[in-house]
């Protein structure tokens, strides 16, 4: 992995950013020798961070169902395909 300082960065950044896109090479970003950031792909980005966020709040969304659907069967027994055809009605 490649580590350029911020103002390398701002010197190179066009091939950087060709290098970043075509190579599918991450760069550090630095400043005063401390790292603070990390240049990647487009498809890098997508392939991890964005599934793992996305796979995160499908996981937080099942548990606030399981939730609610704990709190309301006590209640009472809930016809879901009846509940749904309601709201599409409703629409």
């Amino acid at each position: 992995m490649k580590t350029l300082t911020a103002l390398d960065l701002r010197k190179k950044l066009g091939s950087t950013l060709d290098e970043v896109s075509k190579k599918g090479e991450a760069v550090i970003i630095s400043r005063a020798n401390k790292p603070l950031a990390v240049l990647i792909s487009i498809e890098e980005y997508e392939g991890k961070v964005l599934k793992k966020n996305r796979e995160k709040k499908l996981e937080e969304f099942a548990a606030r169902m399981d939730r609610w659907k704990k709190r309301h069967i006590r209640e009472a027994k809930i016809d879901v395909a009846k509940v749904v055809r309601e709201i599409r009605e409703r629409g």
